[in-house]
């Protein structure tokens, strides 16, 4: 793993001009295997554009460049209808991958639930083993297939009674 770096995390909503670049990350990483067309990937990523409604999306900065981003959404997977909230569409660019970036959006995101007054956050990920997610206090769920992939949805709790401090977990600037 390198070394850790200095992430800021922006709103799409306040950098829009980025939102091309984005769509495209999603389109290569997952769009294009489900066959999603790019245009779509734009017009999911626009609704990010209003910033106090979801799905917001979360830039990640690194040295003043785009180096991630992820979602926080309503209703993820059509299976689990009774689970509103999601964090969804973590993706670091390569060149930042093992630097804490995915970590930092992550957090920042929960953190940006929580203030919205969101109790229980979820998601879903290919790593069977929870990784980053479950160092990030999200807990099993259930396995589940979507889109023809194996998955693990996981769940963190938010809110006062949660006894996770995610300013433990972030690196000193």
């Amino acid at each position: 793993m390198e070394l850790p770096v200095a992430v800021k995390i922006v709103a799409l909503a306040d950098a829009p001009s980025v939102l091309p670049v984005v769509a495209g990350w999603y389109h290569d990483a997952w769009g294009r295997e489900d066959g999603v067309l790019l245009e779509t990937e734009h017009l999911k990523l626009a609704k990010s554009l209003r910033s106090e409604s979801l799905p917001a999306t979360y830039l990640a900065l690194v040295d003043g460049q785009t180096a991630g981003a992820a979602q926080l959404k309503l209703h993820e997977m059509a299976q689990f209808p009774a689970l509103t909230y999601w964090i969804g569409s973590v993706y670091v660019v390569p060149w930042a991958r093992g630097r804490g970036v995915a970590q930092e959006l992550v957090l920042h995101a929960a953190d940006d639930a929580e203030r919205r007054g969101v109790d229980t956050l979820h998601l879903q990920t290919e790593d069977l083993t929870g990784g980053l997610y479950h160092r990030c206090c999200f807990t099993h769920l259930t396995h589940t297939e979507n889109h023809g992939r194996q998955v693990l949805v996981m769940e963190r709790r938010l809110g006062p009674n949660n006894s996770f401090k995610p300013n433990l977990l972030r690196k000193s600037a």
